[in-house]
C-alpha cells in the first residue's frame, strides 16, 4: 500500500487575507512590547538592588534578561515585516 505524502496544493499558493495578516502582526508587536516592558522592569529592579546579590548572580540574571529582550526584538522584527507585507498586499 503506497501513501502519497506530497501536498495536493502548492504551499506558495496559500493565500492569507491582508486583514488577518495585520491582526497577526499586531499580536506579534504586542508580544514584543510586553517583552520589552517585562524584562526592562526586571532589569531596573535588579540594578536597583545589586548590593543585595553577588556579582555572579547579577551577571547571570542580566544575561537571561538580555535573552528575553532578544526574543522581544525578534518578535518586533517579525511583526514589522508582517505588517509591511500586509500593507503591500493591500496596495
Amino acid at each position: 500500500m503506497a501513501t502519497d505524502l506530497t501536498p495536493k496544493t502548492d504551499p506558495a499558493d496559500v493565500r492569507v487575507s491582508a486583514r488577518r495578516h495585520r491582526r497577526r502582526a499586531l499580536i506579534l508587536l504586542a508580544l514584543a512590547a510586553f517583552q520589552f516592558w517585562m524584562w526592562g522592569t526586571r532589569i531596573a529592579n535588579l540594578v536597583g538592588t545589586t548590593g543585595d546579590f553577588s556579582t555572579a548572580f547579577v551577571a547571570v540574571h542580566l544575561g537571561l534578561f538580555g535573552a528575553g529582550i532578544g526574543a522581544g526584538v525578534l518578535l518586533a522584527v517579525l511583526g514589522v515585516r508582517m505588517w509591511r507585507e500586509a500593507r503591500q498586499a493591500r496596495a
